[in-house]
């Protein structure tokens, strides 16, 4: 289950090939039309949107096709869309950039039978002339080695007091890291397993990949099997179906009807669930040890408003099983359920991405709204210097 980096690019970037003839108002329109009905059907948000951010995006149809009316160009047409998609406030809903494009394909083209719903948009071929995309195209990610993608100095460890508390920093989920990350983080784990505790931050650290910490992280920690339930509810969508089926082949005939939720006994549903929703689906996440290490110290996990995706998966995991004790602030949000959905624009090929589904802890509470609270609340502010850090003194403390 993937889940790429929250963020959207800062300043998105999308040069027009010479062959591309500039879109008309009209087709502009027709393809903010387009986005418009992708999202009524699918997205799962509206409601979250209303009650987080007094945000009615649905009723603000008319002042975005104003906004597009006025764009100037191409460009201009893009950045517009990315500011209209910005106010549904959702890290997994935006644009994509030249850039992410690149790197989105590298990635899902490492497992092509898994991820074909997503390899069938992206390679359409509206969408490869907008993104000046082809096979020799000797500047992107794709065609270059996957270490481009590789983020430098994504690990940090550091030894507070010997024999006692052990430190490691973990930027970026980032799954073109975990073979190289892995090959420093398990000799540190190996050299510290007999410690009283073990600091793991990841404060500021967006998401990535959940086999960062599924397949890797937490196998090496744990000397017996943890389990944690959540669940996932789906709109219904035509769109989200072909992602859905993707990975469960039967798409939403896997499925239980929504009407069937309250079976489930969860107490804090959102309350547009049964209106607004067709579809749930429980899941179970198991993991057992992998070449354990015998680590018997208690574990600390830092956490910040920034933490989102698949690192917010982590923290809502090691919350619920008590793999780890949770310090600093509520966490960012949005960490139940897997890849993004994307779509493409008919008339200029451009790509957009929001989640195919909402995301359930155990009791019923939607995990982008509600977040994880952390056990220990504190300013999860970072400082240069470690020690001076109140989330590090706090867990020391807790270790000594």
């Amino acid at each position: 289950m993937l889940f790429f980096i929250g963020c959207s690019s800062s300043t998105p970037t999308l040069n027009n090939t010479k062959n591309l003839k500039p879109l008309s108002t009209e087709e502009k329109l027709e393809d903010f039309e387009y986005m418009y009905k992708i999202l009524e059907e699918n997205y799962p948000y509206f409601e979250v949107n209303k009650r987080m951010n007094n945000l009615d995006w649905l009723s603000k149809k008319d002042d975005y096709i104003s906004m597009i009316k006025t764009t100037t160009n191409d460009m201009d047409f893009f950045n517009t869309l990315e500011k209209i998609l910005s106010e549904l406030n959702n890290g997994h809903t935006d644009m994509i950039s030249k850039e992410r494009f690149s790197r989105i394909k590298a990635l899902y083209e490492q497992d092509r039978k898994s991820n074909k719903a997503w390899i069938k948009k992206l390679n359409d071929p509206k969408v490869l002339q907008r993104y000046s995309f082809n096979s020799n195209h000797k500047n992107s990610d794709l065609s270059s080695s996957n270490k481009d993608n590789i983020i430098r100095d994504n690990v940090n460890t550091k030894i507070f007091e010997e024999g006692k508390a052990a430190y490691l920093s973990i930027k970026s989920l980032n799954s073109f890291n975990i073979e190289n990350d892995f090959k420093k983080i398990l000799p540190f784990l190996k050299e510290i397993k007999d410690y009283k505790g073990l600091i793991i931050d990841i404060r500021g650290n967006g998401g990535g990949d959940t086999r960062y910490w599924t397949d890797n992280l937490v196998p090496a920690l744990i000397n017996e099997a943890l389990s944690s339930s959540n669940y996932t509810v789906y709109r219904g969508g035509n769109l989200t179906e072909e992602f859905v089926q993707c990975r469960w082949n039967g798409g939403y005939n896997n499925f239980n009807s929504i009407s069937d939720i309250d079976k489930e006994k969860l107490t804090n549903m959102p309350k547009e669930l049964k209106d607004d929703f067709k579809y749930y689906c429980s899941h179970i996440t198991n993991i057992s040890p992998k070449s354990p290490l015998d680590f018997k110290g208690k574990i600390y996990l830092l956490v910040d408003k920034d933490v989102f995706s698949s690192s917010e998966a982590f923290a809502s995991f090691a919350k619920s099983t008590k793999f780890a004790t949770l310090i600093g602030e509520k966490t960012g949000g949005d960490g139940i359920g897997s890849d993004p959905a994307i779509a493409f624009l008919p008339n200029s090929g451009y790509i957009f991405r929001f989640p195919k589904e909402m995301g359930l802890a155990a009791d019923g509470s939607c995990n982008f709204e509600c977040k994880t609270e952390p056990d220990i609340i504190i300013d999860a502010t970072k400082t240069s210097n470690l020690k001076d850090d109140k989330c590090i003194q706090k867990a020391i403390e807790l270790i000594n």
